[in-house]
Formats: structure tokens, sequence, C-alpha cells
């Protein structure tokens, strides 16, 4: 694979499997002389950002025989792919069907407008819904991506939790190690990692025809592109100026869940082309421990208190809608998970533990309510009130009757020692908005037409979800339209 970036990139941690696979592309070499000169570079495709979107529409237009530049602004993969959980949401898949489970493709479409209020775009919709199983089979055959057994969880996520199988974790880092390495050995892609997009370039008639670029060791880059240009730049949760101008100061101290670099390219870069930007007022949040040890769904297996020892919302909700709810719950935006001993071993559950362990992050645990309630540093008599009143709610078949209620199908009993509670925190993952796309990716204008040339993919899209999505939604949105991009620019190509 030809590779213009020199510089080495070596991480420990989550980040060291991946960084390796990133090695063999990267050497040393000083950084580019200051020069007011560009080189000129041409390609037929230019795909903005290394995540899980934009590896996909560079390994899909490659595959297609379109030479491909794959820009990364960081030494490596840093968008939020790699702190995933690695869920991907389908239905209809080989993998249900090999595991025995079954769904159908219109309530899976009922569902996800469920989930996004009735807002999420009708028509993006279906295509993700009736995409979905194709995204799991091409993550299968083309990057060999193995799957764990699934298991049926809560509603809205049921039969579709697809978790990406293997030795790194999280499973977003072994899902990134692995198309990382497609990337590498393609002999049509040209992987640039320290190479930052700061415009794009445009006809006289707004047709978007390339990048300009600046690299650390290649210096200023001006690319001209055949068949135009895929944003796969993430959306803009770390950037805290646009996350006051559209969403209000009140979130913008939450703590990040994802990566630290998304700074809203997909907004900066297309503006000039006048985008019909949507939906920007909306974020994606779940719980988030001490140094970032991710409960995520366990929310759904246990009660959920404040640090008065008090039930404080209604453990059916989605892990999103408590952690976007807990910051007007809470004066300090934290609460626990509280789970019995029934529970620690179902597969969800048991990954979700080993987070916390591996993070050293702190867990409370006691053989009674009381040392449970001890170590969680909240009022002993008030947690075994809490407890004692919530297990005979369920016992009679009343939790639909607490205050706040609990209306899952199959509430937890917390009745069963050893007990278990974990400290987290409602965090911000990634924003929702961002220019509109029409089927195949397309940005869309104002007028809503699509601009000549550009496409966006990932998190970087507005339009799809709203509020809320079915865990693993945006890792398989990722590769739909990764691919629906990479398709719809080549087609220049032929022409």
């Amino acid at each position: 694979m030809p590779d213009l970036n020199r510089r080495s990139a070596i991480h420990t941690g989550i980040f060291g499997a991946v960084a390796a696979t990133a090695a063999g592309t990267l050497s040393a070499k000083e950084a580019a002389p200051e020069s007011n000169e560009y080189k000129k570079l041409q390609f037929d495709l230019v795909v903005i950002g290394a995540g899980c979107a934009g590896m996909t529409a560079a390994l899909e237009a490659a595959d297609l025989g379109a030479k491909v530049a794959l820009l990364e602004k960081m030494n490596m993969p840093f968008g939020n792919t790699i702190y995933a959980g690695g869920h991907f949401n389908a239905t209809n898949t080989f993998v249900q069907k090999e595991n025995g489970l079954t769904d159908t493709i219109d309530e899976f479409y009922k569902d996800m407008m469920t989930v996004s209020q009735g807002r999420g775009d009708p028509a993006l919709t279906r295509i993700y819904c009736e995409k979905s199983a194709d995204c799991i089979e091409w993550l299968s055959k083309r990057c060999g991506i193995k799957w764990k057994k699934m298991v049926k969880e809560v509603w809205p996520a049921t039969v579709r939790g697809h978790v990406v199988d293997g030795p790194q974790k999280p499973s977003g880092a072994q899902l990134t190690s692995q198309m990382l390495a497609e990337v590498k050995k393609h002999p049509n892609i040209t992987f640039m990692t320290n190479t930052k997009v700061i415009e794009l370039k445009k006809s006289a008639t707004l047709r978007c025809t390339g990048a300009i670029a600046v690299s650390k060791s290649e210096g200023a880059l001006d690319i001209d592109s055949k068949c135009g240009v895929v944003v796969a730049t993430g959306g803009f949760h770390a950037n805290k100026e646009m996350i006051c101008k559209y969403m209000g100061g009140g979130v913008a101290w939450m703590p990040l869940r994802g990566s630290a670099f998304m700074m809203g390219e997909n907004i900066t870069l297309t503006k000039p082309f006048f985008p019909n930007l949507v939906n920007m007022d909306q974020f994606h949040g779940g719980p988030i421990g001490v140094n970032q040890a991710n409960p995520s769904t366990m929310v759904n297996y246990g009660v959920i208190v404040n640090k008065s020892a008090q039930r404080i919302i209604d453990e059916e909700k989605t892990y999103v809608a408590v952690a976007k709810e807990l910051p007007l719950l809470t004066k300090d935006n934290w609460a626990f998970i509280i789970i019995d001993s029934q529970v620690k071993d179902i597969d969800t559950v048991a990954t979700r533990i080993a987070r916390y362990e591996k993070a050293k992050a702190p867990i409370a645990r006691g053989n009674t309510i009381a040392e449970l309630a001890r170590s969680m540093g909240v009022n002993e008599k008030t947690l075994e009130k809490t407890i004692a009143d919530y297990n005979a709610a369920v016992k009679a078949g009343k939790a639909d009757q607490l205050t706040p209620p609990n209306t899952l199908e199959q509430p937890r009993l917390i009745e069963k020692g050893p007990f278990m509670a974990f400290a987290f925190q409602g965090g911000m993952t990634a924003t929702f908005g961002g220019p509109k796309i029409g089927k195949n990716g397309e940005v869309l204008n104002g007028e809503n037409q699509p601009v000549p040339g550009l496409f966006a993919c990932g998190n970087a899209i507005g339009g799809l979800f709203y509020y809320d999505y079915i865990v693993g939604s945006q890792l398989t949105a990722a590769v739909i339209w990764g691919r629906l991009s990479a398709k719809e620019a080549v087609k220049a190509l032929k022409a």
C-alpha cells in the first residue's frame, strides 16, 4: 500500500494492537520544511477520516477499482470507533439464524422509529433496516470479522445485537485493527496519517473537486479528486464552542465517552457548499464511570439510585435516556447501578464488570444491602428501605406503580448477595447533527439537492438519528453509508 506518512505510532492500552497494525505503514522522518508551495496529488476519490465509516468507504471504492486517498488527521485512527463496544444493530442476518433468533424488517423499522420519537428520517431508516444484514455479511466476508454468541437483550435491542469477537478490548479496537489491516494491504489505497484537511476544493458551480490538507511529513497538499470527497470525520461532540452554539451550555460540561478529537469538520468543511444542516441540537449520551469505565446496557439489569440511596429513574429506559436525564435528576450527575449475583454471569453484565475491573474503576460490594451501602458511602437505612420497597413491588407485580416506575417486562430483583454497585455519570458520546444526506450518502444543500461530488457517512451525517437509537446503530450506519457513498461516488469513473 502506498504511504505518505512517515511518523511512527506506538501506543499502549487499548490502542496498542491498533497502533501495531498501523505501524507497518508508518516510518520515522523529520517534519516537512516550511514552504509556501503545495504538493499536487491526484486520486479518484478522497475519503476524510479513518474510522469505521471512512475505512469502509475507502475499501469499497478501492475494491471497485478507484485510486483512493484516505486522510486521517491523527497519527492513527482516533475516532469513536476505537472506543466503541463493537455492537452492530441489525436484523435478518446469518448470525441471527445461526443463533436461532428471528426478527422482521418491519418490526425493526417500527422500533427504530419509536426510539427516535418518530423524528428519524423515514427513508434513511428504511434503508438502514433493509441493508443492515448486508453490513454484517460484508464485515464477515470482506474484513474477517467474527461475532460473539448472540443473547436476547431488553427492548429495543432484543435479538439484534451483533458484537465483534476477538482478543482486543473494547471490541471497537478489534474492529479498527482488522479493518485497518485490510486498508494497509490494499494496493489502491494511499493511507495518509497526520494529515489534516483544512478546506474542500470546489468549482465555480459548487462541485466538490478535492481537498487542501496539511501533512506533518509532506507539507501542504493540493489534492484533486475525480469523483469528489467522502466526509467521514465524525461529529462535533468534543468542540465545546459548537456544543454551546447548537445545544446550549447546559450539556457542554458532560464528560466525554468517545474521542476527544471530534471537532466538527463535518460542519466546517461542508459549510461553503451551503448544506442542509439538521438535528444539530441532538446527541448520543451514555453512562460513563471513573477511568472511562462504561456500564452501557448494564443499567437495565438492576436498580439505579442516587447518592441519597433513592431510586431516580425507570430502569426500563435505554442507557442513552438514562445518561441524558441523569444531569437533570441529580445535582452532580452521579448515580449507581446496583445488581445482585443472579445477573453477574449474564454475558452483557459480565462484560461490563470486566470493563470496570480493567479500568480500575471503583466497584462497591457487600454481602448484605447494609454492607453495600457502607461500601457505596450512602445511608444504610435509606438504601435498605429503597431495596425492600422495590423488591416487594416486583414480587407483587406492581413494579410499574413505583415512583419512579420500573416498566421492564421482567424487573430484576435485588435479593441475592453478594451485591455490587457501579458509580457512573451521564456522558456525551457523539452528536447526531450534520449535513442531511440522500439515500446514497449525497450531501444535500438547503434546497435538498445533491451537492455534486460531496458525500458523507458515519457520525458526520445528519437526519438518520434523533434523540436516541438502538445500541449498535451508529457502527451499522457507518458501514451502510460508507459503502453506499463510495459506490455512488465512483460512478463518475465509469461515466
